[in-house]
């Protein structure tokens, strides 16, 4: 079961970066103008309330990094647990 969890959690790091990684490319060519959204959304409460969605902005400064920061840090517990035995 532990392989599932871990390459679902791999799966998930590897979006994040990917679109972390695109949102900061498109930012920085279009002069850093957070007025377009780019990207999937993200939301920062109740998902199925469109008063929570995040700004290109939020997405950029919060979204993105906690996802991915707390992605790597379940990953790296969980392949520790699975790779000791």
């Amino acid at each position: 079961m532990l392989y599932v969890i871990v390459a679902a959690l791999a799966a998930f790091l590897i979006r994040d970066i990917y679109w972390f990684t695109r949102s900061l490319l498109f930012y920085r060519d279009n002069g850093w103008d957070f007025t377009v959204d780019f990207g999937p959304k993200m939301y920062g409460g109740d998902s199925t309330d469109p008063d929570f969605e995040m700004s290109p902005r939020e997405k950029m400064l919060r979204g993105y990094p906690i996802g991915i920061v707390c992605c790597t840090s379940l990953l790296v517990g969980f392949s520790i647990a699975l790779f000791q035995g």
